[in-house]
């Protein structure tokens, strides 16, 4: 993301709005009280003038309004907001260039694991990327629901997702386990990023917006904290 704080710094465009303010100012002193404005050449100029500076001042107070904007947007350290989180290609990148450590929450995982971990010979390398990583050492943790707290539905992906989470913890770089609560947040840690959103009841979490935060930011620090506690506070392990 561009560093539009570096390029227009709040400052100065705060000087600069308070300097148009004052030649604004000056002009129309001398546009409606002096002598300058009763000839129709000196009326013309001053009127011109003045006009131009209202404009570039309106332009300038817009310009101030949405670098204050984007300021706020990039003190969250905020890379992307995602409408969904539908994007294999999205989540696919990510993952190709993890280098130390993958972090996930979620309810099954199952489709994450279908996106991403598919072992077929003949599955496209794009659906094996989870499994590169492994193989490039680097450490993945899973955090799933437990079937016991889950609907039919879900139940029934527990299961099927249960399977490929076994075969997977054959690899020692690779871990999960089962948290038993009803799920509440949607937590995907690569390295130096962290995509989080909610998990609601009665929807499917891929139809859920979410947010790409770099890990060092504030908000991101909670969940990764939230993380942290759960994965600590766990009873049911593949150890």
């Amino acid at each position: 993301m561009t560093d539009y704080k570096r390029m227009f710094p709040t400052k100065l465009i705060n000087i600069t709005f308070v300097v148009l303010v004052f030649i604004v100012s000056i002009l129309s002193y001398l546009l409606f009280f002096t002598d300058i404005s009763n000839s129709a050449k000196g009326s013309g100029i001053i009127s011109g003038l003045f006009t131009g500076f209202i404009i570039v001042s309106c332009q300038i107070w817009l310009s101030w309004y949405e670098f204050r904007k984007i300021d706020e947007y990039n003190e969250l350290k905020i890379k992307k907001i995602l409408s969904d989180r539908k994007d294999p290609v999205y989540y696919g990148d990510l993952i190709s260039k993890a280098k130390k450590e993958i972090k996930i929450q979620g309810v099954t995982a199952l489709s994450f694991l279908d996106d991403f971990a598919n072992e077929n010979p003949n599955a496209l390398e794009n659906k094996k990327v989870l499994l590169k990583a492994l193989e490039g050492k680097v450490k993945v943790q899973i955090l799933i629901a437990d079937k016991s707290i889950l609907d039919n539905r879900h139940k029934r992906k527990a299961e099927e997702a249960e399977n490929k989470l076994k075969q997977l913890s054959s690899n020692i770089n690779f871990e999960y386990k089962y948290y038993i609560h009803q799920p509440a947040h949607s937590i995907v840690i690569i390295d130096d990023g962290c995509i989080v959103g909610p998990i609601f009841p009665d929807v499917d979490s891929r139809d859920t917006p979410a947010i790409h935060l770099k890990r060092d930011s504030q908000l991101a620090k909670y969940y990764e904290a939230y993380f942290n506690n759960e994965w600590d506070g766990c009873t049911r392990t593949t150890n």
